[in-house]
């Protein structure tokens, strides 16, 4: 058995097929030569050294473009995110913001979830009820005297909606339904605004109409 050494191309060629053996382009694929007429070895050949340094230079060439794509990509979210009406504050703690469980307790400062019956009586006392929904759902159907602010471009609405609301007062928000977590997610946003006195209604707007409570258009 030999190994012939030709230009860092490897080989595995038997003695008998050593006069025979097709040599194909360094690298370029693995050939399969002829069989031989004594024992029917074959040829096997190995990709090139210097095609398998070729390919991890491609393969650098590859992974420093796609790096400088994500960072570019980050650069330029980052700064839309800056200037937007929608941006997100990465530095706002949402998640911090205080559940209280007693839906009766209105002195501690927190979230509180509310049932139906909660949310009428909070209305008949005047608190301002905020819908979480978009524009579309808010037109088709909304608890009458309801303030539109939809969570996903709240953005657009602060400036509107800011100025009716105080710190000292209830305010009740909702969704459409139960399983919809936009109302909470609302109140989240507005106790970090520091309003304090924040109300879910959990059965949302589908609760209030299967109720047969009053819809306003």
């Amino acid at each position: 058995m030999r190994i012939v050494n030709l230009r860092f191309d490897l080989w595995y060629v038997a003695p008998e097929d050593l006069p025979r053996g097709r040599i194909a382009e360094a690298g370029k694929r693995i050939t399969r030569p002829a069989k031989s007429k004594d024992c029917g070895s074959w040829q096997l050949l190995f990709f090139s050294v210097d095609y398998i340094l070729f390919s991890m230079n491609r393969l650098r060439n590859t992974l420093l473009q796609a790096m400088v794509i994500v960072v570019a990509a980050f650069v330029v979210g980052f700064a839309y995110n800056s200037f937007s009406v929608n941006g997100i504050n990465p530095f706002k703690r949402i998640a911090d913001v205080p559940i209280v469980e007693d839906p009766g307790n209105e002195v501690t400062e927190g979230i509180r979830f509310v049932d139906l019956e909660k949310t009428l009586e909070i209305i008949e006392r005047g608190a301002v009820v905020i819908d979480s929904r978009v524009a579309e759902e808010y037109d088709h159907g909304h608890i009458p005297g309801a303030v539109l602010l939809d969570y996903y471009d709240m953005g657009n609405y602060l400036d509107e909606v800011l100025p009716i609301l105080s710190p000292d007062q209830e305010i009740l928000v909702y969704c459409y339904s139960p399983t919809c977590d936009d109302a909470e997610l609302l109140a989240r946003e507005l106790f970090t605004l520091g309003f304090t006195r924040i109300l879910v209604f959990k059965g949302g707007y589908e609760e209030w109409v299967e109720s047969g409570q009053p819809v306003e258009r």
